[in-house]
């Protein structure tokens, strides 16, 4: 019984030398396809719907935190009530009352060809309400 070590093929036919390194790349390949078609667009789409998720309950507490600042700082400078604490439904009225006319603007501005018209103007008018306010409030403190 004769056992050798290594197999002599002849290539001078011009055939691939290793067919089995061959197949295997085009098995890699054909893996890397089925990959990229399937896998990585599910990973893509989780990562989307978690990030997603993240910034929404981010988004969502720090407009909570910035209606409470908002509505404490009302309740201090607004000059209705004696004091601190004496006006929260003035601050309540005044925080949702500038709040509903920007969402107004919102609201008027969705239709047409994308102009942001009437919430610039809610903003606006905002603004001047605020400044307003400050104005009496300094007007009042100052008296």
């Amino acid at each position: 019984m004769a056992t050798s070590d290594s197999v002599d093929v002849d290539n001078s036919k011009g055939a691939s030398p290793d067919w089995s390194d061959e197949k295997a790349g085009q098995l890699v390949d054909l893996i890397d396809t089925v990959k990229s078609r399937t896998t990585d667009n599910v990973v893509m789409i989780a990562r989307a719907v978690v990030y997603g998720l993240v910034i929404s309950v981010l988004v969502i507490a720090s407009v909570i935190i910035l209606i409470t600042v908002l509505v404490r700082i009302a309740d201090a400078y607004l000059p209705i009530g004696s004091g601190v604490g004496d006006a929260v439904w003035a601050a309540h009225a005044f925080i949702g009352g500038l709040i509903s006319v920007l969402g107004l603007g919102a609201w008027m501005s969705r239709r047409g060809e994308g102009s942001p018209k009437p919430l610039i103007m809610a903003a606006i008018f905002d603004g001047l309400v605020i400044v307003a306010i400050a104005v009496y409030g300094s007007i009042q403190a100052f008296t």
